[in-house]
């Protein structure tokens, strides 16, 4: 038996077309495009007006003070606040000496890309003294900052 010795048969290449080729680089070009100037949209929308981010946040977190919804306020403190102190705590560190009556962002400024200030104009009574009309104001300034995408209300451990 004799054996037969064949040729792989070999296709010659195709070459594309060199039109259709330059269409197919001008269309990764243009969704690569898309794709960034989506992308760096979202990135935008998402930082948005320091200082209108802050003034919200900073009203939502006295709104749920004066509310006396202290769990809700207390998710407005930094990451590394919640981490060490719990929501007990951080009603313990509020106490009950005073009752807010109400309150508002009179101005912030951002002396810092990640860091803001607010002045916040609080009006409360004090619980232990007996006169019913008594109504104090006093303006406290905060530090907001931001971190993981968001601005987070900061104080002292």
């Amino acid at each position: 038996m004799q054996s037969i010795k064949t040729k792989p048969q070999t296709h010659p290449r195709r070459r594309a077309h060199p039109e259709s080729n330059h269409r197919t680089r001008w269309a990764t070009l243009g969704a690569t495009l898309c794709v960034t100037l989506a992308l760096s949209a979202c990135a935008s929308l998402g930082r948005g007006n320091p200082q209108e981010q802050v003034r919200q946040r900073a009203t939502e977190r006295w709104q749920a003070l004066v509310a006396g919804e202290f769990s809700r306020a207390y998710n407005y403190n930094a990451p590394g606040f919640r981490a060490v102190v719990t929501p007990d705590g951080y009603r313990n560190r509020i106490g009950s000496a005073v009752t807010w009556l109400g309150a508002e962002v009179v101005r912030v400024n951002c002396p810092e890309a990640n860091k803001c200030m607010a002045q916040v104009r609080v009006d409360y009574k004090p619980v232990l003294i007996r006169q019913k009309d008594l109504k104090v104001s006093t303006n406290i300034d905060e530090t907001w900052l931001f971190e993981d995408g968001q601005w987070w209300f900061f104080q002292k451990i």
